[in-house]
């Protein structure tokens, strides 16, 4: 438990406290965003396995679901980044979350990592699938009318854990395999390395995410 509190110092005694004693560090770093612990605590973000109650909430939510939905499924979280809707298998997200502040990590200029958010007292690393993905920006109208669905999305792959902001969420979505369609030769050509399948649901054009491709990409585009 000690260990744990001196990881959250910056919670505890640093600039993000709300009352008691200050670190007498700050002195010399100004913010905690210089500091050797906070910045050596992100590098350890990949490291850490995924909270057992984010397992759980979402274990049960897909229990509950295989029992309404039909054998032989597929299920998926779908999104919307920009303009694109999106959707990757269910297995990977651990919860969403409201839109938290995110904290830029000092010189590291890579758009992809956005920075780190604080999700429920842990530091997580925040990217941008918009920008990994290459995905247009969305019309000032629809963006204007779409702001208040904004939320964030935790997802976690062999122990690595990533943030995203999305502009809205439908949620889980079943679809049976037979379903997925090639991916059209008129896809945009980064959108469409990362496209495993496309299916249709509600009149829209959904893009299954090649998961091992999206997961090995994040992971080397912030080391």
């Amino acid at each position: 438990m000690e260990t744990r509190q001196e990881e959250r110092c910056w919670k505890r005694i640093g600039v993000w406290a709300k009352d008691g004693p200050r670190c007498p560090e700050l002195e010399r770093v100004i913010h905690c965003r210089n500091c050797e612990v906070f910045t050596q605590a992100g590098r350890n973000l990949l490291e850490r396995d995924l909270p057992n109650e984010y397992k759980e909430e979402w274990g049960q939510v897909l229990l509950e679901k295989k029992k309404e939905e039909p054998t032989g499924t597929f299920p998926v979280v779908t999104f919307r980044i920009e303009e694109e809707w999106l959707a990757l298998p269910a297995r990977f997200f651990a919860e969403i979350i409201d839109t938290v502040p995110i904290h830029t990590v000092p010189h590291r200029k890579r758009p992809v990592l956005k920075g780190v958010v604080n999700v429920h007292g842990e530091i997580q690393l925040c990217i941008s699938l918009g920008h990994l993905i290459e995905l247009e920006a969305e019309s000032p109208e629809r963006e204007k009318m779409g702001r208040r669905q904004e939320r964030m999305m935790v997802v976690s792959k062999d122990g690595d854990v990533w943030v995203f902001p999305v502009k809205e969420i439908h949620g889980i979505h079943h679809i049976h395999p037979g379903l997925f369609q090639n991916v059209p030769a008129t896809v945009a050509k980064s959108k469409s390395s990362f496209t495993k399948r496309i299916f249709n649901w509600e009149d829209r054009h959904v893009a299954l995410l090649d998961d091992e491709l999206l997961f090995y990409s994040l992971k080397r585009s912030v080391q």
